[in-house]
């Protein structure tokens, strides 16, 4: 080692010289799984497996909030992000350039698991005297949803199913369900589209006691939402102690909420993740409760016009949940 001059300036030069080189070699930046924000149950899903990942992995991970997927998903694609949350048929979006995706292809975006099920419906306020779907026709109600354009194409789905069209609503641009949330306590609109259990639906509710309303459980009505909403079905969800919102047994639109990531990724890393998600529901669990519904052994569901990463597929295939 070259020996360092005894001047003070070039003495402490040398002291961080010496720190810089003593730094472990194993240091690595965090890698973030991006998701919707704070207050959301996407949020809270992305803390729990960053947990998971940083803890039983040794992946150094934490959850990043940004305004949505049509922000985040591109960001993946790119690289400029390694992981985040998604769903099953905006994965497929989202490869295929179709949907909220529409014309705008992201040939390296990787599928890396299927998670917990997820049901999402449209909330209303309990005072609202609105009952039904059908109630909604003519009120002021969420549109646009410009930082989260797959919001926007649900809710379509879900309201062209049972026969009503954009017209048939007086409608309020808003830039996420976070802001018509907001705007339901506030008595602007007459609903939002949102998951019962989240943050922002505890947050309402407390504000002003809101209820969702069920989908008609009708195979005509899911087949037309599927149609647009692939891989999604009616899911019953009864009332329990954490969801106030649910009043009543309600049919809700269910789907798997998925892990996403890019081609870029390293093998070894999403190999890892998978392995450490796949061993670890109880800490999962723990950290979120909706990971209680989390299936280990359907982590690599089929998903016609989605890729998983390579990582991924090494882990399914060793413990025979995928072909070879």
């Amino acid at each position: 080692m070259k020996r360092c001059s005894i001047s003070a300036t070039l003495t402490a030069m040398c002291a961080a010289l010496a720190l810089l080189a003593a730094a472990p070699a194993t240091a690595q930046k965090p890698m973030g799984i991006a998701t919707l924000p704070q207050g959301s149950l996407g949020y809270a899903i992305a803390s729990a497996l960053a947990k998971v990942g940083s803890d039983e992995a040794g992946l150094p991970m934490r959850a990043v909030g940004l305004g949505g997927s049509s922000v985040y998903v591109p960001q993946i694609n790119a690289g400029e992000i390694e992981f985040g949350t998604s769903n099953t048929f905006e994965a497929i979006f989202a490869t295929q350039g179709t949907g909220n995706f529409a014309g705008r292809p992201h040939p390296h975006l990787r599928v890396v698991a299927a998670l917990a099920p997820f049901q999402v419906g449209i909330m209303v306020r309990d005072d609202s005297g609105i009952r039904s779907l059908q109630d909604l026709k003519g009120k002021a109600f969420p549109v646009g949803y410009s930082s989260m354009k797959l919001v926007g194409i649900m809710q379509e789905a879900i309201l062209e199913a049972v026969d009503i069209r954009p017209a048939d609503l007086d409608g309020v641009p808003v830039p996420n369900f976070v802001k018509g949330a907001e705007m339901l306590a506030e008595g602007k609109v007459a609903g939002v589209l949102l998951a019962p259990g989240s943050g922002v639906v505890k947050k309402t509710n407390a504000q002003a006691p809101v209820r969702f309303l069920t989908i008609p459980n009708d195979p005509a009505v899911e087949a037309r939402i599927r149609a647009k909403l692939p891989s999604t079905s009616l899911v019953m969800v009864k009332p329990n102690p954490r969801m106030a919102s649910i009043r009543e047994p309600v049919y809700l639109l269910g789907y798997q909420y998925t892990l996403i990531t890019n081609d870029g990724v390293d093998e070894d890393v999403v190999y890892r993740l998978v392995k450490a998600l796949y061993e670890n529901k109880k800490e999962l669990a723990a950290a979120h409760g909706s990971f209680n519904r989390f299936d280990p052994k359907a982590m690599a569901i089929d998903l016609p016009g989605a890729t998983y990463h390579p990582g991924a597929v090494k882990f399914y295939r060793e413990r025979g949940m995928m072909a070879k």
